[in-house]
C-alpha cells in the first residue's frame, strides 16, 4: 500500500515538475527571441490571458466560497496564481492601450512564464510531501482495491487436509 501512496503522490508532483520545465524552456526561448510572437499571435495572447487572469481569481473565490470547491483543493495553490492574475491584467491593457513594440512581449511574456515555473515548481514539491485533498481522496479509492483480496473458498482438497 505504502508505494502505491508513493506512486500517487509522485505522479501528482512529477506532473506539476513537468510543466515547470515546460514554462521555463518556453521563458527562454521567447526571451531569446528563438520563438517570434506575430502580431495576430500577440493580439490572442491578450485576450486569452485577458480570460484566464479573470479565471484565476473567479476560481479563487469559488474555492473561498464553496465549501465542495474548498474541500477538494489547495487555497494556496490558488492564492499563489493571483498576483500572476494581477500582472496579466496590467500588462495586457497597457499591451491594448500603448500598442507597444516587439520588447515588450519578449520580456513580458517570459516573466509570467517564470513566475508560473516558480509557482508549479514549489508546488510539485510542496505536494509531495502535503498532498492536496484530491490527491488525498484519491489514495483513499486506491486502499480498498488493494485491501480486496479474494478469499479462498474450501474445496474438497483444502477439506480433505
Amino acid at each position: 500500500m505504502d508505494k502505491q501512496i508513493k506512486k500517487i503522490k509522485l505522479i501528482y508532483s512529477g506532473e506539476l515538475l513537468l510543466f515547470t520545465v515546460v514554462f521555463i524552456v518556453l521563458g527562454i526561448l521567447e526571451l531569446l527571441a528563438v520563438i517570434k510572437l506575430s502580431e495576430r499571435f500577440q493580439l490572442i495572447f491578450k485576450i486569452v490571458t485577458l480570460a484566464g487572469a479573470t479565471w484565476l481569481v473567479v476560481d479563487f473565490v469559488w474555492v473561498l466560497l464553496s465549501p465542495k470547491r474548498k474541500a477538494k483543493n489547495a487555497i494556496m495553490d490558488k492564492a499563489m496564481m493571483l498576483p500572476l492574475a494581477a500582472y496579466l491584467y496590467v500588462f495586457d491593457i497597457l499591451g491594448f492601450v500603448l500598442k507597444p513594440g516587439y520588447g515588450y512581449y519578449q520580456i513580458g511574456v517570459p516573466i509570467a512564464f517564470f513566475y508560473i515555473a516558480c509557482a508549479y515548481a514549489f508546488q510539485g514539491v510542496y505536494h509531495y510531501y502535503h498532498p492536496t485533498p484530491m490527491v488525498l481522496e484519491m489514495i483513499e479509492e486506491a486502499k480498498p482495491k488493494e485491501e480486496e483480496k479474494p478469499v479462498e473458498e474450501p474445496t474438497e482438497n483444502n477439506e480433505e487436509k
